[in-house]
Parts: structure tokens; sequence; C-alpha cells
């Protein structure tokens, strides 16, 4: 009895967890497509403090795979981002469809991502993998394809 009681405690502990990590990653997202529109709007109180906190939400190991099919890493995401502050005033980022699942240590998140700028939008499918690391997720790996 004992040690049904005892494996009981650490299934929920696992499965809490894996809950707030599951909503770490969620936040992530929401966050992301936050910033990213303040970022592309050029709308910062302080853009510097705006580029740490995106740029600290990834790990340095990450990969994109965007709609096209190319591979872009960190380094080349972080100097991407220098150039295109404030390079699209009226752009709205939103998602849709959010869900996932995680474990004690990974976030794997699908969703719908859509970009608009006047009248031209853009719509991805996006796959994201998330690693926690002192209670944050960072982005590891995304992965895009594009929705006609």
């Amino acid at each position: 009895m004992k040690t049904t009681v005892k494996w009981n405690n650490v299934f929920i502990l696992f499965h809490m967890k894996t809950q707030y990590n599951l909503e770490l990653g969620k936040k992530q997202v929401q966050d992301f497509c936050n910033n990213i529109q303040i970022w592309f709007n050029g709308t910062a109180v302080n853009q510097e403090h705006l580029y740490q906190q995106i740029v600290n939400t990834f790990n340095p190991a990450f990969k994109l795979v965007n709609g096209d099919g190319d591979i872009i890493g960190f380094s080349m995401l972080a100097q991407w981002l220098k150039q295109v502050y404030g390079q699209f005033p009226t752009r709205l980022v939103s998602f849709q469809n959010l869900k996932g699942q995680a474990t004690s240590h990974h976030v794997l998140l699908s969703y719908i991502e859509i970009q608009s700028t006047g009248d031209i939008q853009t719509t991805r499918k996006a796959s994201a993998i998330f690693v926690i690391k002192d209670n944050k997720a960072l982005w590891y790996q995304l992965i895009e394809q594009w929705i006609n």
C-alpha cells in the first residue's frame, strides 16, 4: 500500500511539472508573437532591452527551418533581428490552434502563425521544440511550413 501511495505521489508531481512546462512553452509562443510584432513595428520603449528579451529566449543551438526550407541558426537569427527593427510598422503577428505535449525537460508545440501587413497575409504551420532550463522554456528548434 505504501509503495502505491509513493508512486501515485511521484506521478502527480511529474504531471504537475509537465503541465507547468507546457504552460511555459505556450507562454513563450505568446510572448514571442507579441515581442516580434513590437520589433517589426519599431515601437519598443527600449530597443536594446526588447532585443535582449527576444534573443535570451533561444537556446544557443537553436535552428529554424523556415517555410522555404532554409535552415537558420541562432547567430543568423540574432543578426537578422537587428536588420528588421521597425521595417514593418503596420505588421500584425498572431497565432491560433496552439497545442502540445511536455516532459520534465522538453516541450513540443504546434500552432498556426499569421502575419498581416496591410492587405498581405502570410500563414504558416509551425512546430516548436523547447528545452527547459532554469524554469524557462528556451526555443530549441522551429519548423515552419507555408499554408496557401
